[in-house]
C-alpha cells in the first residue's frame, strides 16, 4: 500500500508491524524532515500519524475500502531531533460511515513526543 503513496515514501515511512487494532509505522528523523529549529516538522509528524491511521484502515478492509481524512485533534508534546520516531494507531471505534482512532507517536527512547484523535470517513 504504501508504494502507491509517493508523499509517504518520500518521507520514508514504514509499516513495523501490523495489529488486529491498527498499526505502527515509523520514520527516520533527519534534517530532511527537520523544521528551522533543527527538530522534527509538525508537518511530518502530523503526516506520519495520518498514514498510520489511513494505512491500518486500508489494512483492516484488505484494500477494498476507500477512505479519507475528515478531522485530526493533535497535541505536540516533546521536540524530537534524531533517531526514528513510531507512531501506532489504535481503533477506537469502527463504524458504517466513520472510523475514530487514537495515535501515540514516541521516539527511540520511548518518550511520548505528540497523541492525536483522527476520524476518517469509509467512502
Amino acid at each position: 500500500m504504501l508504494g502507491r503513496m509517493p508523499f509517504n515514501d518520500l518521507l520514508g515511512l514504514r509499516v513495523v508491524r501490523v495489529y488486529q487494532d491498527g498499526i505502527t509505522m515509523e520514520m527516520d528523523v533527519t534534517p530532511r524532515v527537520h523544521n528551522i529549529l533543527g527538530t522534527l516538522h509538525g508537518g511530518a509528524t502530523a503526516t506520519l500519524i495520518d498514514a498510520a491511521v489511513g494505512v491500518a484502515i486500508i489494512g483492516h478492509f484488505g484494500g477494498q475500502r476507500q477512505t479519507t481524512t475528515v478531522d485530526m485533534k493533535l497535541n505536540y508534546l516533546r521536540p524530537v531531533a534524531a533517531g526514528k520516531v513510531r507512531a501506532r494507531s489504535r481503533f477506537i471505534k469502527m463504524g458504517k460511515t466513520l472510523v475514530v482512532s487514537s495515535c501515540e507517536v514516541k521516539d527511540a527512547h520511548g518518550h511520548l513526543i505528540a497523541t492525536a484523535l483522527v476520524t476518517y470517513m469509509l467512502i
